[in-house]
């Protein structure tokens, strides 16, 4: 059993890497310039997402009425399951499937769709990684410094790797603003240093012309479908990451064959099943009569699958609690294995609500 919290994860993602990091729609295409360096507000403290609680904060400060359960709707992150049989290993051998759900990709595959919702463009900034590993510092300054700096005197915060940056200076680990310490998924209230150089950034762009809700929701649903069906990734995604029922099936492969049984992986489905809940409820508001029905029905579902991930403990806790360690595993499995059928029937009527020609209330 993968008896790793999330600090530890991360940890280990540090040492492959070299590297670590604690750190509704728009009406009019025009943007209001904000003084630099102003003080915005700490993200909410509940625990959740951070890349979506972090962006959820920054765009609320800039005047966009767009959830936190709103972005891990329009995102995805809150109806994908985020499996990497690539790695990281540790233990020799393992693969760490705790640190899958804390990793950025699945958040960025929704970002031209949060660009629909929000009406601002938004873009993620890389370090080359064979020069951050040798200096973080130089790399840092070359590839994104200059682009943190236009967007915070653009009065634009940033994000990075869930860390709120919204000031910088000249001194060592030059970016200030809001971040979570250790395994925590929840935000200090209070500005702090980062304490890594960043490897990549999030930045909000200019304005564009917004679209119609409904022209959100379609695709928005269509996005949910393909995450499912392991077709919303781009040809040039690596083949080892699945996004839907492929990564239900590699999770359960590997929960058989003694890995996989992890804290993180059942924290993360909570919170991103949870706000699918939400999310799904919220629109089925917007609509009526057939497309009302199918989405309701599928936050039923979805309802269900966080009702069965929240009867589980967590496993390793419970086996710390004295449980045996082969009765928590096949728990847990079982666990999974019905949640992935309730995941394929949630899908079933995702699909037939985005059939079905039911207009607006």
């Amino acid at each position: 059993m993968n008896h790793q919290h999330t600090s530890a994860i991360a940890t280990t993602l540090i040492a492959t890497f070299l590297m670590s990091a604690n750190a509704q729609t728009h009406s009019e295409p025009k943007e209001t310039p904000m003084p630099s360096n102003s003080s915005m507000p700490a993200p909410a403290a509940e625990s959740g997402n951070i890349y979506a609680r972090g962006m959820a904060a920054i765009l609320t400060h800039l005047g966009k009425d767009i959830s936190y359960d709103q972005i891990m709707g329009l995102s995805g992150v809150a109806f994908i399951l985020q499996v990497d049989t690539s790695g990281p290993i540790i233990n020799g051998n393992e693969l760490d499937c705790a640190w899958w759900p804390n990793d950025d990709w699945g958040f960025e595959l929704g970002l031209p769709l949060l660009c629909k919702a929000a009406g601002m463009q938004f873009s993620k900034v890389n370090c080359d990684m064979s020069v951050y590993r040798a200096d973080p510092a130089t790399e840092y300054n070359r590839a994104l410094r200059p682009r943190i700096k236009k967007s915070l005197d653009d009065g634009k915060p940033v994000l990075s790797y869930g860390f709120v940056g919204t000031e910088i200076d000249d001194k060592p680990l030059p970016l200030l603003g809001y971040g979570t310490a250790g395994k925590s998924t929840s935000y200090s209230q209070k500005k702090i240093r980062i304490d890594r150089y960043p490897w990549h950034v999030y930045l909000v762009g200019s304005a564009v012309e917004p679209v119609t809700q409904r022209e959100v929701d379609v695709a928005s649903l269509r996005h949910i479908i393909a995450l499912f069906n392991e077709s919303a990734q781009g040809n040039a995604s690596p083949k080892t990451r699945f996004s839907g029922k492929q990564a239900w099936a590699e999770w359960l492969r590997l929960l058989r064959d003694g890995q996989a049984c992890d804290n993180n992986m059942l924290i993360h489905l909570r919170y991103n099943r949870r706000s699918a809940v939400v999310y799904l409820r919220e629109m089925a508001k917007r609509y009526n009569g057939a497309t009302a029905a199918h989405l309701s029905a599928s936050a039923d579902i979805y309802q269900r699958i966080l009702d069965e991930l929240m009867k589980q403990g967590m496993p390793w806790n419970r086996v710390k609690s004295g449980e045996a360690e082969q009765t928590v595993r096949e728990s847990f499995t079982a666990m999974v294995e019905r949640v992935s059928k309730l995941e394929a029937q949630a899908i079933t009527d995702v699909e037939a609500a985005l059939t079905s020609d039911t207009g607006k209330q």
